[in-house]
């Protein structure tokens, strides 16, 4: 078994530093530490240096058995006995522990690494280490932003995705603001995060890609967003546009939704009411119809007739159906002809927002029938939004862009991290040696 001075250098676990002392002090540790060099050369002249004094820094370091602990080191203060050096006096440095950090190397890569893989708040790091919220952000913007900004953390990427999320919910000041999100739909990561989701945005972001980046773009996936359509321009027109199949059926959703209550309106004078027959099959309409069963059809039927004396509800939800089509078949020219036959029965209608439906399937008709070509969706991106609101849970939610895409990108940018090998108690005994 080691003596104590050999127990307490190796549990410190800092090469080239040995423990002086250990003191209690309430729920704390105090650890006293200093180098085992012996001497030290002018950085300069290179002869060697005169220690002048010492110089206490005291340093948070990671809780060990339930405790917090800091560390105390005794920093030698070196000068310089060549009179002619302009090198007059310095202080020892280690990597260990940078200059002016509350914290240890070893802590702030720990904080950022749950930050990023377990996606911890920093508020319960700042509360488990016994430290301010910015002490622990500070080390987190330190250790995580050359993670986040190496070239190499990203790569190739040939699928493109781009949706948004909200950022900033509206209140009295200001109106809901939002942040694009790009993924690689392949692996999938998040490639980058930018403010806003207009267009210019998208091609601000775009323009700082170098292009080989550009060009291994070949297909990009989005809403049925005009903003982001444009926003490709110039630096992804070679890329193959895919409009989400999601986005493309909840279009025709909210058509049946927007006809239902106008008529409801029109018809019973107010909104929709839990006795109406049309606000009861609210939720049916919206069903496939290979979903519904014999009571569900009845359900549908009883209402149109109750509720839809012009047949406009009907005749949204049969647009909505005949859209649904285009994706039941992987023909794509199949999947052509369903879609025109759509694009013109709506414009042929005389409801106005089945109209509407017309012209934005006619506007999107390229992008629609990529899906088939491709297969291309933003089903990645819409799990990726999952972690990106995961995120945002956890801290409370922000209101300084810089720290929510550094914590976004910690978390789901591909980043990886060294992983904690398991142990195991069962089998030999370890041999203490005297």
């Amino acid at each position: 078994m080691c003596d104590g001075n050999e127990f307490d250098n190796a549990f410190l676990g800092l090469p080239g530093f040995r423990v002086t002392a250990v003191i209690e002090d309430g729920d704390e540790l105090l650890i006293g530490i200093e180098t085992v060099r012996a001497a030290a050369g002018c950085p300069t002249c290179g002869v060697i240096a005169r220690t002048k004094d010492r110089q206490r820094v005291v340093i948070r370091d990671l809780p060990v058995f339930d405790r917090r602990v800091k560390l105390v080191w005794s920093k030698r203060r070196f000068s310089c006995p060549e009179p002619d050096c302009p090198e007059k006096t310095w202080c020892e440095r280690s990597d260990e522990f940078p200059s002016r950090q509350v914290l240890s190397a070893r802590a702030g890569r720990e904080c950022t690494r749950a930050v990023g893989e377990e996606a911890r708040s920093v508020a319960s790091l700042a509360r488990w280490l016994g430290v301010a919220w910015g002490t622990v952000m500070a080390a987190v913007r330190h250790h995580g932003t050359p993670r986040v900004e190496d070239p190499d953390r990203v790569g190739v990427v040939t699928s493109l995705g781009i949706d948004e999320t909200a950022f900033l919910r509206a209140n009295a000041e200001h109106a809901t603001s939002y942040v694009t999100g790009f993924v690689d739909l392949e692996r999938p990561i998040l490639v980058d995060m930018v403010e806003g989701n207009r267009a210019i945005d998208v091609n601000r972001w775009l323009a700082r890609q170098d292009d080989a980046f550009l060009e291994a773009v070949r297909t990009v996936a989005c809403d049925l967003h005009e903003g982001y359509r444009a926003g490709l321009h110039p630096y992804l027109d070679h890329a193959r546009q895919v409009a989400d199949p999601f986005h493309v059926v909840a279009a025709g959703n909210r058509c049946v939704d927007a006809v239902r209550r106008r008529v409801q309106n029109e018809l019973l004078g107010h909104r929709g009411r839990k006795d109406d027959p049309l606000y009861r099959i609210r939720r049916v309409l919206l069903t496939g119809a290979e979903r519904l069963n014999p009571r569900g059809v009845d359900r549908m039927a009883l209402g149109l007739r109750l509720g839809d004396p012009n047949d406009e509800v009907l005749g949204a939800w049969l647009a909505k159906e005949y859209l649904r089509d285009v994706y039941l078949t992987e023909d794509a020219g199949e999947a052509a002809v369903l879609l025109d036959r759509v694009i013109a029965g709506c414009g042929e209608d005389e409801v106005a927002e089945i109209v509407s439906l017309g012209h934005t399937l006619r506007r999107w008709r390229t992008q629609i029938l990529a899906h088939h070509a491709t297969g291309a969706s933003n089903g990645p991106t819409e799990a990726m939004n999952l972690l990106v609101k995961k995120i945002k849970r956890c801290g409370h939610g922000f209101k300084n862009f810089g720290n929510y895409r550094l914590r976004v990108l910690l978390h789901c940018g591909g980043i990886k991290w060294d992983a904690h090998p398991s142990t195991t108690m069962r089998g030999r005994s370890p041999r203490l040696v005297a």
